[in-house]
């Protein structure tokens, strides 16, 4: 808010303040002739609450000496009351009782609590004031250090993932160049756009959800060229919803884990398959592997792949997703569902 601002409000504040005690200490009569007298007992706040807010809270508050705070705070409130009834008795000698002379010891003890309990209040309401502004601050820090902290950690789990999927491709590029195919420039292109895919448009926060389709088309296309004869895989997407957008690298590792473990080039036991649908903004995907009698993988680095994929939808999905993971008969399932992309 700029300085101009803030005095303005300030400054309405105070007379906001002034014309409320006003109207109390005289009951809504002789506001003209009450004014002067409430105009002495605000200036008495302003004095309080700015020797509170500028010195006080930060040189005793905010280093933990509370106890001190406390007492000085208590014992400005009683010299400013003092003063200001000192002021009020100077200018206004008969007070509000008039044709008495003289007001007695009691009564004049009355009027002083009386006068200190507005100052009392402006105290420890601009306490409260600077307690709950630290508070927020403390607050907005902390999200912030949470904001930073999560795009940290989805950075390292992405930097886990992106050589991980890059590695897989070129096995299938080396193993497309052994057998010396004809189709080896198209699937070089096919290379070349799932890398443009990972080095520069998984930086953003999300993508697409035909680019991270399209991203799996192109890697179980390179997983296929193992075998000429065609290969136990399918993959049946629905329509893809235009708006949708996704955090990009959260699908394919499910997708991978399958042709990790299922051994799928065994024709006669392994198979894959996906299955990716939409309704409304919300996504399934289910994917389903055969499992070999005896443990199989055919990448060794291992590890990163479903932690990778829970961590990510919790920290950009949180209460919006359901990851189902179940092994049974030689079957290994895995069932997501996300509410709202």
């Amino acid at each position: 808010m700029p300085r101009f601002q803030i005095l303005l409000f300030q400054g309405l504040l105070w007379l906001g303040i002034l014309l409320t005690q006003t109207f109390l200490i005289g009951g809504g009569e002789n506001m003209l002739e009450t004014i002067p007298k409430s105009g002495t007992i605000v200036l008495g706040q302003m004095a309080l609450v700015y020797f509170n807010i500028l010195f006080l809270f930060p040189k005793l508050y905010l280093k933990k000496k509370h106890f001190l705070y406390l007492f000085i705070g208590l014992l400005l409130v009683l010299a400013i009351s003092y003063g200001v009834q000192e002021l009020m008795e100077y200018f206004y000698p008969r007070g509000r009782y008039r044709g008495v002379r003289k007001i007695s010891t009691l009564t004049k003890s009355w009027y002083f609590l009386g006068r200190s309990f507005p100052l009392f209040m402006a105290f420890l309401l601009s306490t409260l004031l600077q307690v709950t502004r630290l508070f927020a601050i403390k607050e907005k820090e902390s999200v912030q250090l949470r904001s930073e902290k999560l795009e940290t950690e989805l950075k390292f789990l992405r930097s886990q993932t992106n050589p991980h999927f890059l590695f897989n491709a070129l096995n299938n590029i080396y193993t497309l160049t052994l057998i010396k195919s004809d189709k080896a420039p198209d699937y070089l292109l096919v290379l070349s756009d799932m890398l443009r895919y990972m080095l520069y448009e998984c930086n953003a926060p999300k993508v697409r959800l035909e680019k991270e389709i399209g991203y799996i088309r192109h890697f179980i296309a390179l997983n296929l060229l193992k075998d000429s004869r065609g290969l136990n895989v399918n993959f049946d997407c629905g329509e893809i919803p235009d708006h949708l957008e996704i955090a990009p690298m959260l699908l394919i590792p499910l997708v991978e884990n399958a042709f990790k473990h299922s051994k799928f080039e065994d024709k006669a036991n392994g198979w894959i398959n996906i299955n990716l649908q939409f309704l409304g903004e919300s996504l399934h995907l289910n994917v389903q592997n055969s499992l070999p009698d005896s443990p199989h993988s055919t990448d060794h680095t291992g590890g990163i792949g479903l932690a990778n994929v829970r961590r990510q939808l919790e920290l950009i999905y949180p209460d919006q997703f359901q990851l189902n993971i179940a092994e049974q008969d030689h079957v290994f399932s895995v069932d997501l569902n996300i509410e709202k992309l």
